[in-house]
């Protein structure tokens, strides 16, 4: 066979069998690809599903947040509401003493308030400091009519900045008071009476609504 025959059976061969490994190179090539479609393709869904499932967490989350704080809210708002209604029944409670001012057992009221003074105060004598409206009240003849009975002297100072409604007794060395003004009688039983009003309130709201 001439060389030439030789070199063109050799060179199709070549042909012939570099076609089959290109087959062969593309067909694990196209595996390869398939295999790595596959793969991304389910990753996808798995992220997928886990992005779905993070999401409806988080909006779980959300929703679980958004009842917490309208639930702390709504709190807030009752807490607030209580004490609004608290206040005003203090200043309901306040104008109805001032009212008892201008009644006729008022003045007995503040005799036996000024015998108290004298009692756990003790002492030889009372200043008795006290808004000017009380001086038709605290009068020098009930002042007097005290100190008879007891032996003390108390004299009266007219000070527009004690409140209305009964006085603040001070004893003469200056070393002790009393305030037995209504502000001060309310300030010092505030949270005793606001713990009684509150429970008497709540409860007998529960008791309406028929709640245990």
């Amino acid at each position: 066979m001439p060389l030439y025959d030789h070199v063109e059976l050799l060179c199709q061969e070549i042909l012939t069998q570099g076609k089959r490994e290109a087959e062969k190179i593309v067909s694990q090539a196209r595996e390869k690809a398939d295999h790595l479609v596959a793969a991304e393709e389910a990753r996808g869904r798995e992220a997928m599903r886990r992005a779905n499932e993070e999401l409806r967490a988080q909006a779980l989350l959300t929703a679980r947040n958004l009842v917490d704080r309208a639930a702390l809210e709504s709190k807030r708002r009752i807490a607030e509401a209580k004490e609004t209604l608290l206040g005003e029944i203090f200043n309901l409670g306040m104008e109805r003493l001032q009212a008892f001012r201008h009644q006729a057992d008022y003045p007995d009221w503040l005799r036996r308030l000024l015998l108290k003074a004298l009692q756990e105060l003790t002492g030889e004598g009372l200043r008795i400091l006290a808004n000017p409206e009380e001086a038709k009240w605290l009068t020098a003849e009930l002042l007097t009519k005290v100190g008879q009975e007891t032996g003390a002297h108390l004299e009266l100072e007219l000070d527009a900045e004690v409140p209305p409604g009964g006085f603040i007794a001070v004893r003469e060395d200056g070393r002790m008071r009393m305030d037995q003004t209504f502000q001060g009688i309310i300030n010092r039983q505030r949270e005793r009476l606001r713990t009684e009003i509150a429970q008497g309130l709540w409860e007998s709201q529960r008791v309406e609504k028929g709640e245990p």
